[in-house]
């Protein structure tokens, strides 16, 4: 047939070659299996699964017979064996039987063997093939008692050969944070890196290896969790605790502690988005004697988490119906929390780079990604125009990533807005989020405090449960969006009006969690297929009674 390779038949010796090694293996095999039957693990049974591993290493069954009968052997043993794993690995390098069972020898040789040996081993093997994780893993517990420097040099020389080895790139990367703190790295071993990898994306811009590698090096360990707001509210007497990632707290978490002018609140703690799982919101009842309905004491209120003994204060006066501590927004956290890089200078210096590199290679994409996290680790609100443009030329020479870019896009869209909020005049908080294409909704553990939401004319296919931790929104605007259900969607204590105008919403029971939000009054429906549905009227008054619900 066209385009399929002619395969030419094996000729008559090579079938009979093939026939009497495929003999030799099931009488092999079959002795070896009556040996193991009678109990007979001796010198034979060596002999017989040696002939088998040498020919496939990949027998696991002859690899476990062998581990029982080597003890029984001469107690000199481990050598020998080492070598026999070293042929077997000649012929498959990558067999994960004769790995193993070569670590099985080495964790009970007598003494440690030569590192020298073992190294050429996976020299001999790394020259091979630069992509044998089997040989890297090995090489890095062997670097684990070795001169660090040696092995940063021994990568060094493989990536001066080839700068695609991805393999090489990621053993330096782990050696290199082996010694340094979660701060990053020392600015004289950061500016040698910097000099390796410029030399690497100026040969090969469109390779990603070095450009993940750049990511890597300019970032620590992601912060660990730490509480961002706390929220008290007399009129719905419960305490909200916002944290910059999702925690679990409680009996399967960490714990939570607060107190009410000393005194310990017992009441359980619960999810801000309705579900037992991971949350960024967690929400603790205040008990009746905290919230009489005829006075309005002062309360104080203190919050420990047990993985951070910093406490967190905030106090509820007479005359107010709420209260809040928020921790002051960084703008270069938002985006790209891990960045380790403190020095503007460097972050500019490499963006120049970035920058000098594009006018050579428009379409690299390692760089328009790389240069829109340098950007938006100095200034994402300053930056906003180019970082924008970097991610449509980065859709656009990146189809194939398109979901991967639009979620990128959709964070630093978030993050600009987040840092244009704050209070107007009559106390509204809003975070405008209009007409930005998103495909997600990031970073709402920042926006506690909002009290109107607007992200009409986006992408978006639902409405998150993270949007529980909005405890003081009011208005929430999602119109003209891809919403066709509001599964998962979360009770908000305060939201009065709902705008779901322009999204496909064809069923009356996907409206249905509405009915846990008390003060929800207003329902805007218009261009829906549910305002063409002469059922749809009833069905929501009697789904949603106390709500108007407009269609037009």
């Amino acid at each position: 047939m066209h385009g399929r390779l002619k395969l030419r038949p094996p000729d008559a010796a090579r079938r009979r070659q093939r026939e009497e090694k495929l003999r030799l293996y099931r009488a092999n095999m079959a002795a070896l299996l009556e040996k193991r039957a009678r109990g007979e693990l001796d010198a034979e049974a060596l002999a017989l699964t040696g002939e088998v591993l040498a020919a496939n290493p990949d027998v696991g069954t002859c690899w476990n017979l062998r581990r029982c009968a080597l003890p029984a052997q001469h107690p000199h043993w481990v050598p020998g064996e080492l070598a026999f794993v070293g042929g077997c690995l000649g012929v498959n390098p990558k067999s994960y039987g004769a790995w193993h069972h070569r670590g099985w020898v080495l964790r009970r040789a007598p003494a440690p063997p030569p590192a020298p040996a073992e190294r050429a081993l996976c020299d001999r093997l790394l020259a091979a093939d630069p992509r044998n994780f089997h040989a890297w893993e090995h090489r890095r517990a062997l670097a684990a008692e070795e001169d660090p420097e040696a092995e940063l040099a021994f990568a060094g020389a493989l990536l001066s050969c080839d700068f695609s080895n991805f393999s090489a790139w990621h053993h330096r990367g782990r050696l290199l944070a082996l010694g340094t703190s979660r701060g990053g790295l020392p600015p004289h071993r950061l500016r040698a890196e910097l000099e390796l990898v410029h030399s690497a994306v100026f040969t090969d811009p469109a390779d990603q290896s070095a450009w993940v590698y750049l990511r890597c090096i300019l970032s620590r360990a992601s912060p660990p969790p730490r509480i961002l707001c706390l929220y008290v509210s007399r009129e719905d007497a419960t305490l909200a605790v916002t944290f910059s990632r999702p925690v679990v707290v409680g009996a399967q978490g960490s714990a939570l502690m607060a107190t009410a002018d000393g005194s310990a609140l017992d009441g359980a703690w619960r999810s801000g988005e309705g579900r037992p799982r991971p949350s960024h919101t967690w929400l603790c009842d205040l008990p009746p004697a905290l919230a009489p309905p005829t006075s309005r004491p002062r309360l104080h209120f203190r919050v420990t988490w047990e993985p951070d003994p910093s406490p967190r204060e905030v106090t509820l006066l007479p005359d107010e119906d709420e209260a809040w501590w928020q921790e002051p927004i960084v703008a270069q956290e938002l985006f790209w929390p891990e960045m380790a890089v403190a020095e503007a200078g460097v972050l500019q210096a490499q963006a120049g780079t970035c920058r000098q590199l594009l006018e050579l290679e428009p379409r690299s994409r390692g760089c328009l990604l790389t240069l829109v996290l340098l950007l938006s680790a100095l200034d994402p609100l300053a930056h906003r125009d180019e970082i924008r443009r970097c991610l449509r030329d980065l859709q656009e020479a990146d189809p194939l990533r398109g979901g991967f870019v639009a979620d990128v896009a959709s964070r630093a869209e978030a993050a600009v807005a987040v840092l244009r909020m704050g209070p107007e005049p009559g106390g509204a908080v809003r975070l405008r989020l209009a007409g930005k294409a998103l495909t997600a909704l990031p970073l709402l553990e920042r926006a506690t405090l909002a009290t109107h939401l607007d992200l009409a004319g986006n992408r978006l296919g639902g409405l998150p449960p993270a949007l529980g931790g909005l405890r003081r929104l009011k208005v929430l605007d999602a119109s003209r969006n891809e919403v066709t259900t509001l599964r998962g969607f979360p009770p908000l204590p305060r939201l009065e009006e709902l705008r779901l105008s322009g999204n496909p919403i064809s069923h009356a029971s996907a409206l249905s969690p509405l009915a846990a939000c008390p003060r929800l009054a207003r329902l805007r429906l218009a261009e829906t297929p549910l305002s063409s549905s002469p059922e749809a009227a009833a069905h929501l008054a009697q789904l949603l009674p106390r709500v108007d619900v407009t269609f037009a």
